[in-house]
């Protein structure tokens, strides 16, 4: 009988010993005097850095015989996600994540300082002109330090009819220059020099526009080359104007 109650005592015993060393998960055990305790350090994940803009994208807008059409606002906009090196950007998925705008200059160009990554572009057509119908435009820049253009079209502008009747409609003259007989001398680029057969000079210089031709400048006159140049008139007629 003694002996049960031994037993049953050291088996209650062992009992205990276990529950305390495993714990039931749900109790922190305090470290035993002399021992050490592992720490476990969470460490935050460095941030994400954007890419650095040292690519660059150059937009052209051009003719389709590549003409240079200056003064068009212009946008471009970075995709993500998206694969530069496959030229991918997944559709329903990518959305612009930033944006650049600009206005290409005389020759029909600008340029923009860019990461590397896949781009759509577009633009805003000037008034009277005639964008052609191309869709989206896209452009990739798959590496550091990449130049990569983009081109935005337009129609040929249709030569103006460039005859003396198409020009003195246009002019809405006087009723006795209407009645005669005009003649057009010069016509090169939307310019033209017309004449009529009347007593005195009413040879003028003529330019067309989108509202149609319009006198530009009447002889006599004292305009200098350097001004008329400026203004677009072209080179074969420098011979109408003063050298200053």
């Amino acid at each position: 009988m003694g002996m049960r109650v031994v037993q049953r005592a050291m088996v209650c015993a062992a009992v205990v010993v276990a529950a305390v060393a495993c714990g039931d998960g749900n109790e922190l055990s305090e470290p035993s005097r002399g021992g050490s305790v592992a720490v476990t350090t969470t460490v935050a994940a460095p941030p994400i850095l954007p890419a650095p803009d040292n690519s660059t994208l150059v937009i052209k807008t051009l003719t389709v015989s590549g003409g240079a059409v200056p003064n068009v606002p212009v946008a471009i906009g970075l995709m993500r996600p998206c694969d530069p090196a496959r030229h991918d950007i997944p559709v329903g998925e990518a959305t612009e994540s930033r944006q650049w705008t600009g206005t290409t200059d005389g020759n029909g160009t600008t340029t923009f300082a860019v990461p590397v990554g896949c781009y759509l572009f577009t633009m805003r057509p000037p008034p009277g002109s005639s964008p052609v119908p191309e869709g989206m435009h896209s452009a990739f820049v798959s590496a550091p330090g990449q130049i990569v253009s983009g081109v935005l079209r337009f129609e040929d502008p249709v030569p103006p009819p460039c005859t003396a009747a198409a020009i003195v409609d246009d002019l809405d003259v006087a009723p006795y220059l209407a009645a005669a007989h005009a003649t057009v001398s010069e016509c090169e680029g939307g310019w033209a020099v017309i004449v009529w057969d009347v007593p005195g000079d009413s040879q003028r210089i003529v330019v067309h526009n989108p509202d149609g031709w319009t006198t530009y400048i009447g002889f006599p006159h004292d305009a200098c080359w350097t001004e008329a140049l400026a203004d677009g008139v072209p080179a074969r007629l420098q011979r109408y104007f003063l050298p200053c």
